[in-house]
C-alpha cells in the first residue's frame, strides 16, 4: 500500500524538531519575532538566504496569511524552495495553497518540481487542470511528480488523468501514473463498500498495464483486498506466479483480506493453493488468530505426512494450534507428538508445550496417569515445560523401567519438583547407574536453583553430604555454590573451613568464582588460617573481589587495609597495591605508603601513590604520606633515553620529556613499553629502558626492565 501522508509526516518532523529546539530556547527567555519582523528578514535583500531559510522554519511554526506573498516569493529560488514550501504547506489558510497554485506557472525544474509535490500535500483539486497538463511534460521529474500528486489530490478528474497517462510511451511516467492510480483507488477503498468496485476497477487496470514490478506488486495487493472473499481467487492465483514478491504479498493479503465469509473462503481454498506454497498459506491463516480455522487445522494434523511438502504443511498446521488451540486439540497434538516423523513428533510436542488454554494443564496431567511408553514420555516432558502439578506421576515414572521414561520424569521433576520432593531428586542423584546420576544431578541442580526456600533447601543438601561418599559430596558442593546466597555460602564456608582435603579445594574454587562481594568474609576466614592448603587462593579470591567488584569506596578501602594482614607474598601485595591505584583515596594512600616500607615493593608503591595523588585533593595529609615515601617536588631533566635490545634501540628522549613532571616517577599513557613507545624495536628480545636525567643538577642514570614502573633514583 502507498502512504500518501508520508510528505506531511516528513514536515511535521521538520517542524517538530525546529519547534523543540525554538520553544527550548524560547524557555530561556527568547521572545518570538513578530511577524512584521520575520517578513521584513525575507524580504530585504540583504538578508542571507541560510537566515531566510530558518525564518521559513519560524514562519512555518507561527507563521499566518499575513506572511504568505513574502514566502511565495521564494519559490523560484532553487536554494530556498523547499524552505518556502515546508512554510506554505504548514499554514493552512487558503492563501497558502493559492500561492503554490501560482506558482506552477513561474517556476521551473526542481523548483517546479517541489511546488507540485506540496499541492500534492495540500490535495489541491483547483491543481488538478495544470498538474492534467504537465503529465506530457518533456521533464520527466515534472510529469512524475505530477502524477504523484494527482494521486494524493484524487477525484474524478484527477484519476481520469491519470487513466490516461497510462498510455505514455515513457515507463517512468506510466509508472508514476499507476502509483497515482493506485492513491485513488486507496481512497475509493477508504469510502467504504461504495468505493470497492470503483477501487477494484483501476487496481485491474493498473494489473492489465505493462508496468514496473514495484507497482504490480502494489495492484496486487490492492485487488485482492477489494475483493473481500471474492479476491480469495485472486489471491491463490498469484501463489502461483513466478515472482517471488507476488507470492509474498499474496500471502500478506491472506493475512489482511477482511469481511462477511472470507474466512470460509479461505479455508476453501486450501486444495488449490500451489503444494509449494501450501504451508507458507496456513501460517499466513493462523496469523489471522481466528478460532474458526481451528478445526480445518486439526483435521490437516491428522492427515498422513508422506512427502516432505507433507510434512511442511503438517508441521504448519501444528504451529498455528500452538496459537489458537484449546483443551480441545489434546488428542491431536498427542498423535503429532508421537509421530514416527521426527520432524511432526517436534512440532507437536512444541505445541503441546505452548498452547496458550490453562484448562489443557489439567487434561494433560490427567491423561499422563494411564498413558504408557512414548505417550508417557512426551506428557512428562510437557508437565515439565507447562510447569503442571504432577509429582505423583513423575515420581512413579522415576521408577520406570525404561530409562527414557526415567530420564524425561527427572528432567520434569527438575522444573517442577517441591522442596518434598528434594529428597526423591537426592536419592536418585546419587544411584548405581551412570547415566541418572547425571540426569539426575542436572535435574537436583535446576530444582534446586528454583527453590524459593533457600534456606530450607541447603539444609537438606548438607545433610545428604554429610551421609555421601567423596565425590558426592563434592557433586552437591557444586549445586549448593549454583543456588548462590547467604545460606550456600554458610555451607561453602563449612566446607572450605572442614578438615577434608578435597572439599577444601572445591571450595576455595568455587568462593573464586563468587559474583557477590559478600564471599568477602569467608575467603577472609580461610585466609586467616595459616596451615590452610588452599590459603592463597582465597587470599587471591578476597584481593579479587577488592580490585573488580561494584563497592562504597568506604568498604573498598576497609577491605584493603585488612588484605595487609593476609597477603604474605610480595604477589599479593602487588595485587593491593593494584586496587589502591584503580581506587584512589587517602587511605589507598596510606597502604602504598606502608607497602613503601618494602624495599622489593618500593618502586612499585612509589608509582602507585603518585597514581593516587594525582587523583585525589592535596591536603596536608595526603603531603605527609608522600612524605613518607620520600617523594617531593624536585627539578627533573630528562636528558637522553632509548628503548630496547643492545643492538636494537629506538631514541624516546622526547617521549619522556613530555611525561616527566616534578616528582622523580614517569606514569607513562600506557604501562607497556611497546605501544607507549610507538612499537616493539625488537621482537623477541629482551628489551630495557635506559635513561640519563638530572634531578636537582646532579646528573644520574636508569635502567629498567620492560614494562617496570619507572622510578628515577635519586642521585648520590
Amino acid at each position: 500500500m502507498i502512504r500518501s501522508y508520508a510528505p506531511k509526516l516528513l514536515v511535521a518532523f521538520l517542524l517538530l524538531v525546529y519547534c523543540t529546539a525554538f520553544h527550548s530556547g524560547a524557555s530561556h527567555g527568547e521572545d518570538v519575532p513578530p511577524e512584521s519582523e520575520l517578513i521584513a528578514t525575507l524580504t530585504s535583500a540583504d538578508t542571507p538566504k541560510a537566515d531566510k531559510a530558518i525564518t521559513c522554519k519560524q514562519i512555518a511554526v507561527f507563521g499566518s496569511a499575513e506572511c504568505v506573498d513574502a514566502v511565495a516569493a521564494l519559490l523560484p529560488d532553487a536554494e530556498l524552495n523547499s524552505w518556502a514550501r515546508i512554510a506554505l504547506e504548514a499554514i493552512e489558510d487558503p492563501s497558502a495553497e493559492k500561492a503554490l497554485l501560482n506558482a506552477l506557472s513561474k517556476t521551473e525544474g526542481l523548483s517546479l518540481v517541489g511546488v507540485i509535490h506540496s499541492l500534492g500535500v495540500k490535495r489541491s483539486t483547483d491543481a488538478v487542470e495544470g498538474l492534467t497538463k504537465n503529465l506530457s511534460d518533456e521533464n520527466e521529474l515534472i510529469a512524475e511528480a505530477s502524477a504523484s500528486s494527482l494521486g494524493k489530490i484524487g477525484g474524478e478528474d484527477a484519476t481520469a488523468a491519470l487513466r490516461s497517462a497510462l498510455d505514455e510511451g515513457r515507463m517512468s511516467v506510466r509508472s508514476a501514473a499507476a502509483e497515482g492510480l493506485i492513491r485513488c483507488a486507496e481512497q475509493s477503498m477508504a469510502a467504504g463498500d461504495d468505493g470497492a468496485s470503483e477501487a477494484t476497477k483501476l487496481y485491474d487496470l493498473v494489473l492489465a498495464t505493462e508496468l514496473p514490478n514495484a507497482r504490480i506488486v502494489e495492484a496486487t495487493r490492492g485487488a485482492i483486498l477489494a475483493r473481500g472473499k471474492d479476491g480469495v481467487e485472486l489471491l491463490v492465483k498469484s501463489l502461483e506466479s513466478d515472482n517471488k514478491r507476488i507470492r509474498y504479498i499474496a500471502l500478506t493479503s491472506a493475512r489482511e483480506l477482511a469481511g462477511d465469509g472470507v474466512s470460509d473462503a479461505l479455508l476453501a481454498a486450501r486444495t488449490q493453493v500451489p503444494p509449494s506454497e501450501a504451508a507458507r498459506y496456513l501460517i499466513a491463516l493462523g496469523d489471522r488468530g481466528e478460532s474458526s480455522m481451528l478445526a480445518a487445522m486439526l483435521e490437516t494434523i491428522k492427515q498422513p505426512a508422506d512427502s516432505d511438502a507433507a510434512i511442511d504443511v503438517k508441521t504448519a498446521a501444528i504451529g498455528v494450534v500452538a496459537r489458537i488451540g484449546d483443551a480441545t486439540c489434546l488428542d491431536a497434538l498427542i498423535a503429532a507428538a508421537t509421530d514416527g516423523n521426527d520432524v511432526v513428533s517436534a512440532a507437536g510436542r512444541v505445541a503441546l508445550e505452548n498452547v496458550g488454554d490453562e484448562s489443557l494443564n489439567a487434561k494433560i496431567a490427567e491423561r499422563a496417569k494411564d498413558a504408557e511408553g512414548k505417550t508417557l514420555e512426551t506428557l512428562i516432558g510437557v508437565i515439565g515445560a507447562r510447569r503442571i502439578d504432577a509429582i505423583e506421576t513423575l515420581v512413579r515414572a522415576a521408577k520406570n523401567d525404561s530409562p527414557a521414561i526415567q530420564t524425561a520424569a527427572l528432567n520434569a521433576l527438575g522444573d517442577v519438583a517441591t522442596i518434598d520432593e528434594l529428597s526423591i531428586l537426592i536419592d536418585q542423584s546419587f544411584g548405581t547407574s551412570k547415566n541418572k546420576n547425571e540426569v539426575a544431578l542436572k535435574a537436583l541442580r535446576a530444582a534446586c536453583v528454583r527453590m524459593t526456600d533457600k534456606a530450607a533447601c541447603v539444609q537438606q543438601l548438607e545433610t545428604a553430604m554429610a551421609k555421601s561418599d567423596s565425590v558426592a559430596k563434592l557433586a552437591i558442593l557444586e549445586i549448593v555454590a549454583a543456588m548462590g546466597g547467604t545460606d550456600a555460602l554458610g555451607a561453602i564456608e563449612k566446607a572450605g573451613l572442614s578438615s577434608d582435603r578435597d572439599l577444601q579445594n572445591a571450595a576455595t574454587r568455587l568462593l573464586g568464582g563468587w559474583m557477590t562481594v559478600d564471599a568477602a568474609d569467608t575467603l577472609m576466614k580461610i585466609s586467616q588460617q595459616k596451615s590452610h592448603a588452599y590459603r592463597i587462593r582465597a587470599v587471591r579470591g578476597y584481593l579479587r573481589l577488592v580490585r573488580q567488584f561494584v563497592m562504597p569506596q568506604n568498604e573498598r578501602d576497609r577491605m584493603a587495609l585488612a588484605a595487609i594482614d593476609i597477603a604474605d607474598r610480595d604477589d599479593e601485595k602487588r595485587l593491593i597495591l593494584d586496587a589502591a591505584g584503580r581506587y584512589p583515596s587517602v587511605t589507598m594512600l596510606e597502604i602504598a605508603a606502608q607497602m613503601s616500607e618494602n624495599p622489593t615493593l618500593k618502586a612499585e608503591s612509589q608509582a602507585a601513590a603518585i597514581a593516587i595523588a594525582q587523583k585525589i585533593k592535596s591536603t596536608p595529609r595526603v603531603q605527609e604520606l608522600l612524605g613518607r615515601l620520600d617523594l617531593q617536588e624536585m627539578e627533573i631533566e630528562i636528558i637522553r633515553a632509548s628503548y630496547g635490545a643492545e643492538d636494537e634501540q629506538v631514541d624516546v628522549t622526547a617521549r619522556l620529556q613530555k611525561q616527566v613532571g616534578k616528582l622523580p616517577i614517569i606514569l607513562l599513557d600506557n604501562p607497556a613499553y611497546n605501544s607507549n613507545f610507538g612499537g616493539d624495536p625488537a621482537p623477541g628480545k629482551l628489551k630495557k629502558l635506559r635513561i640519563e636525567y638530572r634531578i636537582d643538577g646532579r646528573d644520574g642514570k636508569a635502567v629498567f626492565d620492560e614494562n617496570a614502573s619507572i622510578v628515577l633514583p635519586l642521585p648520590e
